[in-house]
């Protein structure tokens, strides 16, 4: 018989996950994309819908967030099935996101994940706190989303030089 006692750490293992030093972008980890994107914007809160793999507010929909917020409900479809669910069990995952006054934790945001499952039961983890770790960028640079256009666009100019 499943236990539901072994699903309150997914909300925290899906955060890490996210956040993790394996989800590079180019320039940037997850952290670094989502709290630039959230000072360009100036936001105070905003979350992500794991299951709809879906970013609000929806300017935060940028593809390296997104690519990497994708592989977010495989994990929870494995623990689930690790613990013996049904992949359906869970109906809603949700990463809460607060970002403190910039002037004060220029680097710092907070996570707040939770899961609520086909009963109406809540999974959650608490505060979580998550950094920035590379420097400034601006994270709706076309360049800096899509690096290979980056390329193309250096090796047209070298094309053109050339004849």
């Amino acid at each position: 018989m499943p236990k539901r006692k072994n699903l309150n750490g997914i909300p925290h293992n899906i955060t890490k996950s996210f956040f993790g030093t394996e989800r590079y972008y180019n320039g940037g980890y997850m952290g670094d994309w989502l709290l630039n994107a959230a000072k360009r914007l100036h936001l105070t809160n905003a979350s992500l819908d794991v299951l709809q793999i879906s970013f609000n507010p929806i300017q935060l929909n940028i593809h390296p967030l997104t690519l990497n917020a994708r592989d977010l409900k495989t994990i929870i479809d494995k623990e689930l099935l690790a613990n013996g669910f049904d992949t359906n069990f869970i109906k809603e995952a949700v990463i809460n996101f607060q970002f403190p006054d910039p002037k004060i934790y220029g680097t710092t945001f907070y996570c707040f994940p939770y899961l609520v499952d086909i009963d109406g039961k809540r999974y959650e983890a608490g505060r979580i706190i998550e950094e920035g770790l590379e420097p400034e960028f601006d994270p709706f640079d076309e360049l800096n989303i899509y690096p290979t256009k980056r390329n193309t666009s250096i090796i047209k100019k070298i094309k053109n030089l050339f004849g």
